[in-house]
């Protein structure tokens, strides 16, 4: 069994406490020592039934599944994968991959013997519960809930309440940074994205994986249910942003009607190349005639991706372009589309940065930021380039 690990979490490989807290800031590998852990069990003890869970399926499936299988596969053990239960199984052993966009189905899942929820802080505390019942059935070796995640108190006050500012015996809380992380070449692409930041709180919770609480949130958008398709929508257009190891690519679907807008999640996810990119952007339906708008500092990738057949369209930059174009979709009324949980995630930690006195300046943190680059790109950009030919109240709408 070939498992990298540093010393700080090896400890934690035989660790039986009913709940495994696993907190820490960003890189800090937390996610991958979860993935290393259901991967150990499996081989030593054998006959396990896991269950993987984020808030929303398509995200667990996107994420946890694929550090799954590369693990798998270093250790030359053949797999099975059923893409459409979400169901991993290899030996004796099954790994479910799923979320709680039926909340009902996971209470309904039986023989469980070990639950993971990765990024905890997206979980309200009767979730959590919910899941916790659920894992009950006595076997042959312990049952273990184990959550991971930042510690952003503004996302989730119920975990610090719960698990560290009072002591649950049946608990195991392990803290962990960057320095933590055992590869040596993924903490050195952390720490320059990380060393970076000057805002106090984003630096406590994400490079020092400290308890903090964001302020100066820039956007207030609410969550809505998809209008479906007999809502009548004057156009639809996309905003992108590019990224590759540490940073993920997102391409957002934007939706607008009249002066109002509804952003939908189409692709968010690290190491794709920009050929991978386009295939996700096909697969998620981007067409080639809506216009997608990418950062016009990567000319190289925008013809890339152009060259597959999309119709990209660099975004406007200039002096003062990020503050200007948060301003102005801070003017506009935008919905977030249910299910688009890492819009969700961003939204709520986009923030102005504040002076030595917790002033806000009117610029933003420049942190886990690729959504709402890419959103921006889009509402700014589009809405200004009606010289040009591109239509900005249709008269048709889009259905």
């Amino acid at each position: 069994m070939k498992i990298l690990l540093s010393d700080t979490f090896y400890k934690l490989l035989d660790e039986p406490a009913r709940y495994l807290v696993l907190c820490g800031g960003r890189g800090s590998g937390k996610s991958e020592f979860c993935a290393r852990k259901l991967f150990y069990r499996c081989i030593k003890e054998g006959n396990h039934r896991f269950l993987v869970l984020r808030k929303v399926r398509k995200t667990c499936r996107q994420s946890v599944l694929e550090v799954m299988k590369r693990l798998l596969i270093e250790n030359d053990i053949k797999y099975a994968h059923n893409k459409t239960d979400g169901i991993m199984s290899f030996g004796s052993n099954e790994l479910l991959f799923d979320g709680l966009d039926e909340p009902e189905k996971i209470k309904s899942i039986k023989g469980l013997t070990g639950v993971w929820i990765e990024e905890a802080t997206e979980f309200r505390e009767d979730e959590f519960v919910e899941v916790d019942l659920v894992l009950r059935e006595p076997g042959p070796n312990y049952l273990q809930l184990m959550l991971s995640f930042n510690p952003d108190e503004a996302r989730a006050p119920w975990l610090k309440r719960r698990f560290f500012d009072s002591i649950d015996p049946r608990a195991h809380v392990h803290s962990s940074t960057v320095e933590d992380n055992p590869i040596a070449s993924i903490r050195a692409d952390y720490l320059a994205d990380l060393d970076l930041l000057t805002d106090e709180t984003k630096k406590k919770i994400y490079r020092y994986g400290m308890w903090a609480v964001q302020k100066g949130q820039i956007y207030d958008w609410d969550v809505v249910p998809h209008p479906g398709m007999d809502y009548p929508f004057d156009e639809i257009f996309y905003g992108g942003d590019y990224g590759f190891s540490v940073n993920p690519a997102s391409v957002t679907r934007i939706y607008r009607r009249a002066d109002e807008f509804w952003v939908e999640e189409v692709v968010y996810q690290k190491g794709l190349i920009n050929l991978e990119l386009g295939h996700q952007m096909r697969a998620g339906g981007v067409n080639e005639v809506d216009p997608i708008y990418f950062d016009s500092a990567e000319p190289k990738s925008n013809e890339e991706i152009s060259r597959m057949g999309f119709n990209v369209i660099p975004a406007e930059k200039g002096p003062d372009s990020v503050v200007a174009g948060v301003d102005f979709v801070k003017s506009k009324k935008v919905h977030i589309i249910a299910g688009s949980e890492n819009i969700i995630r961003e939204v709520g930690r986009y923030c102005w940065q504040l002076d030595k006195d917790g002033n806000e300046i009117p610029k933003p943190v420049k942190f886990d930021d690729h959504s709402m680059d890419g959103i921006r790109y889009g509402i700014a950009t589009h809405c200004k380039r009606a010289p040009e030919g591109i239509a900005i109240f249709s008269s048709e709408a889009v259905y």
